[in-house]
């Protein structure tokens, strides 16, 4: 029987959630303008590029920004999720837990992969929206272009992998059978007793330490995988930053890591993000420049692939300290608006 007290609902989560719902649309704005990523609108397909001076820095600092802040964005919202699923997965059990995950998310990355994105696709291809109008596999009737779907194992394998904007839900649920595993192995006593029972939140140093290790890994994983490329609709370049920040969510639920925050630790991590990104869009306004060649960050054996790299891991840490105990401290209470939008 799980003895563990009741906690009050986190109203900062909730209104944390409802601050980068937006933030996703702002993200998926900056995809389709000029911006690393997947989505349905692409500018540079469907328009003339800009050619005054002013429009095209202000296009690359949006992309910078949004590509900086993209893991800590992403990774926060798995963080978020993983917090509540150690209460949820102690009060259901692993049958009721998994039945309502896929309920939750099973069933909405069925939904779009096998209606809602045929649908969509189709629609852009007959608005004649590139990439879409061009495909030689739109050109027929929407029947047509479904039943090809299933005609070969190659066509229907690509069909069921088009996650697209539910690859989160997908990682989610690779995430929760991960720690379902976990769970069950850490019952063994052996290994139980390894696990400490209080564990406060480690130090800057070495936090700071663990975004320099985590950059270097995610350069490696972009030497195969860069930033631009989704197989199976998942950014892999990002994969180690969201299964850390997850991770996190599980540590901060069982170590009550969010009610250890303090003013330092947000002020330490604020200077440090800044930092940061001042010193990335220096390096990239005096050595690089506007006219350069972006794909070179994404991914690749080269110098600005591996700093593009520590920043975004650096600032993907720090954001953890920085937003969530801002809110915990400034926006822990809900209108009714806010509160509409929660539940």
């Amino acid at each position: 029987m799980n003895t563990e007290p009741k906690r009050p609902r986190l109203l900062f989560l909730d209104n944390l959630k409802f601050l980068f719902a937006v933030l996703v649309i702002f993200t998926h704005i900056r995809v389709s303008y000029g911006g690393e990523g997947s989505w349905y609108y692409i500018s540079a397909l469907n328009e003339s590029n800009p050619s005054d001076t002013f429009t095209i820095i202000f296009f690359n600092m949006i992309a910078g920004f949004g590509g900086i802040f993209q893991a800590s964005l992403m990774g926060l919202f798995f963080l978020m999720g993983a917090y509540f699923t150690p209460k949820s997965f102690d009060k259901k059990g692993i049958s009721s837990f998994w039945k309502a995950r896929f309920i939750r998310l099973g069933i909405p990355i069925l939904l779009y992969v096998m209606v809602f994105n045929p649908i969509i696709s189709y629609l852009l291809a007959i608005g004649g929206i590139e990439p879409y109008s061009s495909s030689p596999n739109l050109q027929g009737s929407f029947l047509e272009y479904y039943i090809s779907k299933f005609q070969s194992p190659g066509n229907f394998l690509g069909f069921l992998t088009s996650f697209s904007i539910t690859w989160y839900l997908v990682l989610l649920l690779i995430f929760s059978a991960i720690y379902t595993i976990w769970h069950q192995i850490s019952k063994i006593d052996s290994i139980q007793q390894r696990i400490p029972k209080e564990l406060h939140i480690p130090k800057f140093i070495y936090l700071l330490l663990l975004a320099f290790g985590l950059g270097f890994l995610s350069f490696l994983i972009r030497l195969i995988s860069p930033v631009e490329r989704f197989p199976f609709g998942i950014p892999f370049a990002y994969i180690i930053q969201y299964f850390l920040m997850f991770s996190v969510g599980i540590m901060a639920y069982r170590y009550g890591w969010f009610e250890q925050m303090t003013k330092h630790n947000v002020k330490v991590w604020a200077i440090t993000i800044f930092a940061t990104v001042i010193l990335f869009f220096t390096y990239f306004f005096v050595f690089v420049g506007v006219d350069s060649d972006y794909s070179l960050f994404l991914g690749g054996p080269n110098l600005n692939a591996f700093i593009f790299a520590l920043v975004d891991n650096i600032a993907s840490m720090g954001m953890i300290f920085v937003l969530i105990k801002i809110f915990y401290v400034k926006f822990n209470k809900q209108g009714k608006i806010l509160q509409n939008l929660a539940d």
